[in-house]
């Protein structure tokens, strides 16, 4: 602003006026934000949720070139001007008991357990640690059950939506294979031939990844920590491990980590959170062949939060699974196909409230496939039954971009 000192005597009178600073213009800044595709996503965001019945979501676009952010939308939001201008006390009480809270930035504070978009990461790890090859197929039925260690006639067991027999990496990425997912990391023992859980195509006995290998691998691609975008508000979401476990915990009853643990955090579910800018940020890393960017709003030279922790071999593994996801007539994002650009896809359906069927519904894709300069990521929360909100409000943005 500058600044005029001005001299008076005791009476008010003014001395002398000296200018001792001049004014000068303020340093621009320039965002990442593509303004054109920011009211796009927002438009269509919003249409999709109102015609599914549903009241939040939230979309984030980053270019995995640069870690810039090309799009950042929550809602239900609110009008900033209402505050620049001074809010009314209506106003303010009506933003502060609204029970879907506008006020939130679901981008960065919104912390939600993040379905099957986890399982390229868990396929990245089971794929880097010798677990499994890109060519060996398991056994996965709908159903997998594993017996009591204490008594092997009664079982737990973790279920598909479907039944889809043997399977390799990429199919059971494409095709999104809960019990390929379970074995590779929690493992697999086989009952006694006597029991009724015996199935002689499944393996004898598996040796899965373990939990503290699975949370190695997601705070790698940034899981667990804050990306530290130009935002205030960011949260860091939770990466859990039988330590965490133990810890969070009062009972010992509570504090025991249990396969069923690891096989839920395979599937992100369980005690897994995410917020959505942590998810985009995590498959840039894939979709740019292994480097994790610090996302920016700020227009500036990429930030190289790490690289080469992943080998190409095993990112070219995963985002075939991803390519596979959407060329094939059964992979989970087969819409994604029609669209005028190649595309590597994965989607996720979390439950919130499993007796009411109510789940997060996500998909994230990178296009184009060959030269990616988008990684977008849809989140519509709390939506009623298996609908396919988030396709097709990613559909509609990328068929536009």
């Amino acid at each position: 602003k500058g600044k005029l000192v001005i001299e008076r005597d005791a009476l008010g009178h003014e001395i002398t006026r000296q200018i001792t600073e001049e004014p000068s213009s303020g340093s621009d800044i320039k965002l990442f934000l593509d303004l054109d595709l920011q009211k796009k996503a927002e438009e269509t965001l919003s249409a999709v949720l109102k015609e599914s019945g549903v009241e939040k979501g939230a979309i984030v676009a980053l270019d995995p070139r640069t870690g810039g952010v090309l799009a950042s939308v929550s809602l239900p939001s609110f009008d900033n001007n209402k505050f620049s201008m001074g809010i009314s006390i209506e106003d303010f009480k009506e933003l502060n008991e609204n029970s879907f809270n506008p006020q939130l930035n679901r981008v960065i504070s919104g912390l939600y357990p993040i379905g099957s978009t986890i399982k390229p990461f868990i396929a990245a790890a089971a794929l880097e640690e010798g677990i499994i090859t890109q060519n060996k197929q398991l056994y996965c039925p709908e159903k997998l059950c594993v017996p009591n260690k204490y008594n092997e006639e009664e079982a737990s067991c973790f279920s598909d939506n479907k039944f889809h027999g043997y399977t390799d990496i990429r199919r059971a990425i494409a095709e999104s294979v809960n019990p390929f997912f379970f074995m590779i990391a929690g493992g697999y023992k086989s009952p006694k031939k006597s029991s009724e859980f015996y199935d002689e195509r499944l393996p004898r006995n598996f040796q899965g990844l373990g939990a503290e290998k699975i949370a190695n691998y997601l705070r790698l691609f940034g899981f667990g920590s804050t990306t530290d975008l130009d935002l205030v508000g960011e949260l860091a979401g939770r990466v859990p491990t039988p330590d965490w476990k133990e810890s969070y915990f009062n009972t010992a009853e509570d504090q025991q980590w249990y396969l069923g643990d690891t096989y839920n955090l395979s599937i992100g579910q369980g005690y897994m959170l995410a917020t959505p800018i942590q998810l985009a940020s995590a498959y840039v890393a894939i979709a740019n062949n292994g480097t994790l960017l610090k996302p920016s709003l700020v227009q500036r030279e990429p930030e190289v939060v790490r690289s080469g922790f992943i080998s190409q071999e095993t990112l070219d593994i995963v985002k075939g699974g991803m390519r596979q996801a959407v060329t094939s007539r059964a992979g989970s994002a087969h819409n994604l196909s029609f669209l005028p650009v190649t595309s590597g896809a994965k989607t996720g359906t979390a439950e919130v409230f499993p007796a009411k069927a109510i789940y997060h519904n996500w998909i994230v894709v990178f296009a184009p496939y060959e030269n990616p300069e988008i990684v977008l990521v849809v989140l519509a929360e709390e939506v009623e039954g298996l609908q396919v909100v988030a396709k097709r409000i990613a559909y509609g943005i990328l068929n536009w971009y």
